[in-house]
């Protein structure tokens, strides 16, 4: 990581922050998974932890995991994501998945894992070396929160964090294809995706729930933190 990443890193971090306290989310981050989990319990009780993130399922040293949680000036908590750093070394993705995916599941729901599976895209094949695994993306279903562009600093808020802290060579995550489908991987700012590579079977339901991966390597995070989040009103000719 070059001394102008961590200057300008920290710079547009500061950035997001104030945007983000203006609007009345207050962020603490933290690398305690067992404080994240009963922050989760007491203020989310609608969406419990996700397995990923959850250290009665993970080994999460505080070295390779970090959270993020918002509250409002009333103390409620209004938002969470989470970050774990995998060191996959030579290893694809694709293959690490391939074996190891059903350490990824949503949570809340029984899963039937024989049924559900990971079909690598070409993302999967190319991602290797320090991956960062990013989830556990909430927002408070209120339109004070919601509908207002606040996820793209959010989620600008955790690409920086990464970056700062791990200097991953690459971000993804997993995100539902009705959700993808409709804008929000590019609101967070992913430039990559790999299509239906997930698929979940719980049990009681008769469709499954299919999931994109959504990635980005280490350049495009350094030109996505860039892009402006507001829009700009043309100057006439």
């Amino acid at each position: 990581m070059t001394v102008y990443d961590v200057f300008d890193g920290s710079r547009l971090l500061t950035e997001a922050v104030q945007t983000l306290q203006a609007n009345q989310i207050f962020l603490t981050v933290g690398d305690d998974f067992e404080q994240y989990a009963k922050i989760v319990k007491e203020g989310r009780p609608e969406q419990p932890l996700g397995p990923p993130f959850d250290p009665e399922k993970q080994f999460l040293p505080a070295a390779r995991g970090i959270w993020v949680v918002g509250h409002n000036a009333q103390g409620q908590l209004v938002h969470t994501q989470g970050m774990r750093l995998l060191d996959l070394c030579d290893q694809t993705l694709a293959r690490y998945m391939s074996s190891r995916f059903g350490e990824f599941p949503p949570g809340g729901v029984d899963i039937d894992m024989e049924r559900s599976w990971f079909r690598p895209g070409p993302g999967a094949k190319r991602i290797t070396g320090r991956a960062c695994y990013h989830g556990e993306m909430w927002v408070k279903d209120d339109p004070i929160y919601r509908g207002r562009g606040l996820i793209d600093y959010l989620a600008r808020f955790a690409f920086l964090t990464a970056m700062l802290n791990w200097q991953p060579d690459f971000v993804f995550g997993f995100m539902l294809r009705t959700i993808a489908r409709r804008g929000l991987a590019e609101r967070e700012g992913y430039m990559h995706c790999d299509p239906y590579c997930l698929s979940w079977q719980i049990d009681g339901r008769n469709e499954p729930v299919d999931c994109n991966m959504v990635w980005m390597d280490i350049e495009d995070i350094r030109h996505v933190i860039h892009v402006p989040l507001e829009q700009k009103t043309p100057v006439a000719a």
